[in-house]
């Protein structure tokens, strides 16, 4: 993947996440939004992997945010 990306993307609000299994058996995560409704995408482990890095990242951007200055 590209380490440079566009800012200019369609932005959704997560309203609530679930996992689960599909009748296939391969994992996917089902996130409900404000603006599309519900979507879902399929996982594997590197998905995961790479996902739990990018929260982190997001998270670190939001405490960095809300630091006194």
């Amino acid at each position: 993947m590209s380490q440079k990306r566009s800012t200019d993307l369609m932005t959704v609000t997560v309203l609530g996440a679930e996992a689960f299994i599909r009748p296939d058996g391969r994992a996917a995560i089902r996130l409900d939004t404000n603006e599309l409704g519900p979507i879902a995408f399929e996982v594997d482990q590197q998905t995961i992997d790479t996902l739990r890095q990018k929260l982190a990242n997001a998270e670190t951007f939001l405490h960095q945010k809300h630091r006194p200055s």
